[in-house]
């Protein structure tokens, strides 16, 4: 009898075990689907966004006029030759939303002779 409960003690020791691991693979495997769900939605969103150059207005301070074309895009940072710049969006009403089908004048305080657009899916458009 003494033997019985010692095998059930062992099996029950095991089972938790083997619970726990079971576990652990289904949370990791619903992290990773997690995770390539939210890639296929970012990589959607780049594909639709389209900036698409009007007029360089000029390299001192540089600045760019463009029309978004695609999908509404939000402007999360740009760069000047590189290096990040301030800058302001003339046509967005103030935001730096890129609304669809719309005129817009980017305008930055730093001298430049190409300007990179990063949108908030991190998509880069590159200009000049």
């Amino acid at each position: 009898m003494n033997q019985i409960v010692q095998y059930v003690m062992i099996f029950g020791m095991v089972g938790v075990f083997f619970a726990a691991l079971y576990e652990g693979a289904l949370e990791d495997v619903s992290e990773r689907t997690l995770s390539h769900r939210d890639r296929l939605d970012m990589y959607k969103m780049q594909a639709a966004e389209r900036i698409v150059l009007v007029d360089f207005t000029g390299t001192t301070p540089a600045g760019i006029d463009v029309v978004n074309a695609g999908a509404s895009a939000r402007i999360k940072g740009v760069y000047v030759d590189g290096a990040a710049a301030n800058y302001t969006i003339d046509g967005a009403g103030g935001r730096t939303d890129l609304p669809a089908g719309r005129l817009a004048s980017i305008q930055t305080n730093t001298d430049g002779a190409a300007i990179s657009l990063i949108t908030e899916s991190g998509r880069i458009f590159r200009f000049g």
